[in-house]
């Protein structure tokens, strides 16, 4: 392409000329930077889900032992459900955080029987956010979290 009559004047400072080429190839800069940002945004996204997915995972797997209507057992699953919780998405992050309440609770019950029976009458909503978080597992991570009866 070719600029008639169109006189080159440096804009830089240096001895770089603004060209058509030059403008061209700022645009392809300018585009190709674009692309990468908007990238990493939707990698890091991705990324995030991706990691409680597979931390919902490793906890499946441990998860295999605990008794819901044993509130001493919630004790076993305490520090990965504050981990999940912290990771969680929006969608569960409030029934991860029903979990872990529940079972610092049990944690605080210790072995007081009295106290571990009080805790007993109370697995209701940990149950119903349980059931929430294992739906959510299913559909989002594709994880199979022991159910609770």
């Amino acid at each position: 392409m070719k600029w008639a009559g169109v006189r080159k004047r440096n804009v830089f400072g240096s001895d770089g000329l603004v060209t058509a080429g030059s403008v061209i190839a700022v645009k392809r800069t300018l585009a190709l930077a674009l692309t990468v940002i908007a990238g990493a945004v939707t990698l890091t996204a991705c990324t995030d889900e991706q990691a409680y997915c597979v931390d919902l995972a490793k906890y499946a797997a441990g998860a295999v032992n605990v008794d819901p209507q044993k509130p001493a057992d919630y004790v076993k699953i305490l520090d990965d459900a504050k981990k999940l919780q912290d990771s969680a998405p929006d969608a569960v992050k409030d029934d991860w955080g029903v979990v872990v309440a529940f079972a610092e609770k049990a944690q605080k019950a210790g072995t007081d029987r009295v106290q571990l029976t009080r805790l007993s009458k109370e697995t209701g909503s940990v149950m119903t956010a349980y059931k929430a978080i294992t739906s959510h597992a299913k559909d989002s991570c594709k994880v199979d979290v022991p159910a609770l009866n």
